[in-house]
Order: C-alpha cells, then sequence, then structure tokens
C-alpha cells in the first residue's frame, strides 16, 4: 500500500483506469441497510471512485466522509470534487486518515464502507473499531475485485496471471501478505457474530461469466465487466502497485516494460486485433456485508 502514498505514483491513471461499481450493487447495498442516514465513511478511498458513487447510487446520507492514508489520493479526491461543484458532491468530505482511527467523529456513523483496501488492514482490529464507532444497526460493507479475465479470449488466461504473479514478472513486487490476502477474495476473514448480525458473504469468480455466457449472474449484485481497449488495459494494468514498485528497481530500467509486453504477446497471437480492439475484461469480486448488533 505504501506506493500509492508515494509523491510520484499516477494517480490520474489510477482514477481514470480502475474500474468503477454497477448499479445493482448500490441497490443490493439500499436495501440491505436499515438504519438512519446521517453519516457515511467511507474508508481508503482512494482517490474517490466508490465514494463519488455513493452519493449518487444510494439514498442520500446527510454527510459522507472520505479517507485515506495516502495524501495524493486525497488531494486527487478533492480536485474532482472541486471541479464538480454545484453538482450534488457539496456534502463530500476528504481527509487522511488510517482506515482504523476515527478520531475525527464528533459521533457515531451510520454506514461505513471498505472498498477495494481491507486487504491491507489488521482485519480484526477494523473491524472492532467500526463495531465501536458504527450506530446499532449501523452497516458495515466491505468489498473489492482482483485478478481479470478477457471473457472472449480463454487463451490470454495464464498470460494475465503470469504478468501479475510470475516471478520474472510483478510478482515478487507485491505488498504481502496483502495482495494474496486479496488474491484469495478475503475468503479466510470473516464479520464477527459478537459484533455483526444478518452478515452476508459472497465470492465470485470471473470464469462462471464465461460459463454462463453472460456479464450478469443471478442472485450475485457484485458483477463487474467492462469492455475497454487493449491500451486502456495496458493502462489498467500499470495502476498496480506492484508496477510502481517494478519500475523504481534498477534491474529492471533497460528490460522491457513489462505491461507493455503482455499487449505485445497479446497482439502476436491474434494479429487481427489492435490496441484500439475493444474486449471485455471480468474480475473477480468479493463482498461482506454485517449490522452492527
Amino acid at each position: 500500500m505504501s506506493a500509492f502514498s508515494q509523491a510520484d505514483f499516477n494517480t490520474d491513471r489510477y482514477n481514470a483506469s480502475r474500474p468503477s461499481y454497477p448499479d445493482e450493487f448500490y441497490s443490493h447495498l439500499n436495501t440491505y441497510h436499515r438504519g438512519s442516514r446521517n453519516k457515511l465513511v467511507d474508508v481508503g478511498c482512494g482517490p474517490g471512485i466508490a465514494t463519488f458513487q455513493m452519493v449518487t447510487k444510494l439514498a442520500p446520507f446527510q454527510q459522507i466522509i472520505g479517507t485515506d492514508l495516502s495524501a495524493q489520493m486525497i488531494a486527487r479526491a478533492q480536485t474532482r470534487q472541486s471541479s464538480t461543484q454545484g453538482t450534488g458532491f457539496d456534502n463530500v468530505a476528504f481527509l487522511v486518515s488510517a482506515a482504523d482511527d476515527f478520531s475525527y467523529l464528533k459521533s457515531p456513523c451510520n454506514m461505513i464502507t471498505a472498498v477495494e483496501c481491507a486487504h491491507w488492514f489488521a482485519f480484526d482490529k477494523f473491524q472492532d473499531q467500526c463495531f465501536q464507532h458504527l450506530t446499532p444497526g449501523g452497516t458495515l460493507a466491505i468489498w473489492g475485485y482482483a485478478d481479470s479475465i478477457f471473457l472472449d479470449y480463454p487463451e490470454f488466461d495464464q498470460a494475465i496471471l503470469d504478468q501479475a504473479y510470475g516471478e520474472d514478472q510483478l510478482g515478487p513486487y507485491w505488498e504481502q501478505p496483502g495482495r494474496s490476502i486479496l488474491h484469495s477474495s478475503l475468503k479466510d476473514f470473516h464479520l464477527k457474530e459478537e459484533w455483526f448480525g444478518d452478515i452476508e458473504e459472497s465470492v465470485l469468480s470471473a470464469v462462471n461469466l464465461r460459463k454462463e455466457n453472460s456479464t450478469s449472474l443471478e442472485g450475485n449484485p457484485l458483477v463487474i465487466c467492462k469492455e475497454v481497449s487493449l491500451e486502456e488495459f495496458k493502462e489498467y494494468t500499470k495502476t498496480f502497485s506492484a508496477y510502481h514498485a517494478w519500475k523504481h528497481d534498477d534491474k529492471n530500467k533497460d528490460k522491457p516494460d513489462v505491461c507493455d509486453e503482455l499487449i505485445k504477446l497479446i497482439l502476436a497471437k491474434h494479429p487481427e486485433l489492435t490496441p484500439q480492439s475493444r474486449v471485455r475484461v471480468a474480475w473477480n469480486t468479493f463482498y461482506k456485508l454485517g449490522r452492527r448488533v
């Protein structure tokens, strides 16, 4: 996670290239939440991808606070907010803070969200602090994604995995254990029943979309599937913290760019494709919902 806090991390690319989340999931979260809607805190918010979505996709909260350890990410979120004044984001505030530090709150909040970030946390400490700072009946919502595939090109599955995890590619550059936890969709981490009730947990493997020949799955609201050009997919892979670390390792300075090489391999195997050819990309996803007891 420290890569995201470095001054030269490309937050603009991150904001532009990372996927957002489907309306179906926000509809599910809206229905799940039964409490008041005074205050929502979105921890680990990055540049505000989910934070800004929640302003428009959830029934209104009086106040939404986005927090992140990275001052660069918070600055990017604040820049977006200032550029969209008068468009309904006036009730949103962003500040630099650790995910388990709620000292800025003067009163408990009604919902806490952790989107594409909980793999970095000390999970039990985090949910303990959420219990301490949620109103009774308030919602804790954790969700995220990892490890994409091209739905229509299963022959590239291994190459995409090799780029991310190969020992001669990005594999050694991930911060651990965070990446391994995300790779497993947080399957070994659970909300504690003494703190949360009505718990929902879901894990979706993207290959199931291919099996169903569909971009939706009945009963799972968190399907992330996006059509992008190969060039745009390359830019997405360059938002990985491991890529940032790979670029900063002097031993790689004379090597071909690891993300560029993946696209070259794809184009070599399918000469009819170009960098502007569009492909359907789907991600493994997970979510965990709980109501504070």
